[in-house]
């Protein structure tokens, strides 16, 4: 169904809004301009997304290299791979992740395509350690790892109590892998790895954790491991899940720099830790 207001915005920002008509009419791939003077062969679907998106579309100079797979590019760094990206990182750049990476060992878990990890280098981070259990996703990291130059660390490897391996039911192999499954008859088995061992081993300062529920995982972790890490993100999926690793960290000498919903019962948010000095916590 095309609203009266989705029509409005389709003039104003598509130069060939015509076009558009042949899009819902043929559903396929149509050659549709918009009025950045970016050019894109894509399907109604995309067209939707990248029309209500069309300030994203505009900031991050998006440039479509082969059906869905884009090139982005921010003032520090360039990415490709999906046009997903174009939210993910509006949203590092709007300071869900805002901390000092100057000279830090970054762990990044759940590093989808790579973004994350284009960011935190292009914040100064010496070395970012990426988990990404997703192997199709690991064709774009290595693209931008090599595009950006970044010294990383990539390992096939999803995080949990223990190492072995899981099932996972989903949708899309997008950033929310694994988190909306209704009616999915997709499967794929990842390998998993002992968070504990994944801190210990990276020998990071900083920790990045975005994987879909797996951050639960974070309750068995002993709490000289967790101090390893100077600052923690954690993106959480489930209120429950957020209460339960809030406790956690606060009794690991832990305090909560950010909540995203501290007032609210939503079921995603990102909550930052930052480690507390022992003097501190022993006065």
């Amino acid at each position: 169904m095309v609203t009266v207001a989705g029509l409005i915005r389709t003039v104003v920002i598509v130069k060939n809004p015509f076009a558009i008509l042949a899009l819902r009419l043929r559903k396929k791939p149509v050659k549709v301009t918009f009025s950045n003077g970016a050019v894109f062969q894509i399907t109604w679907p995309q067209f939707r997304s990248l029309r209500d998106n069309y300030e994203l579309v505009k900031k991050y100079n998006l440039q479509q290299i082969s059906e869905d797979i884009f090139k982005i590019t921010t003032d520090s760094y360039q990415l490709v791979g999906s046009r997903v990206m174009m939210y993910t990182i509006d949203e590092m750049e709007a300071g869900s992740y805002g901390y000092d990476y100057r000279g830090k060992v970054v762990l990044d878990i759940g590093g989808f395509e790579g973004d994350s990890a284009a960011f935190f280098w292009s914040r100064g981070a010496k070395k970012i350690v990426i988990y990404e259990p997703m192997l199709e996703h690991h064709r774009f990291i290595d693209e931008n790892i090599s595009l950006n130059k970044i010294n990383a660390e990539v390992h096939a490897e999803g995080i949990g109590s223990k190492d072995g391996e899981i099932t996972v039911v989903y949708d899309h192999a997008d950033n929310c892998f694994g988190l909306e499954t209704r009616g999915s008859q997709n499967k794929m088995i990842i390998k998993i790895k002992d968070v504990t061992k994944v801190i210990a081993e990276s020998g990071a300062d900083v920790a990045k954790i975005d994987c879909e529920g797996a951050e639960i995982s974070l309750i068995d972790v002993p709490k000289d491991t967790l101090r390893k890490l100077e600052y923690v993100m954690v993106e959480t999926h489930t209120p429950q899940i957020r209460r339960q690793l809030i406790e956690k960290f606060k009794n690991s000498g832990f305090v909560v720099t950010q909540n995203g919903n501290e007032d609210k019962d939503k079921e995603i948010s990102i909550i930052s830790f930052k480690r507390v000095d022992t003097e501190v916590i022993n006065q």
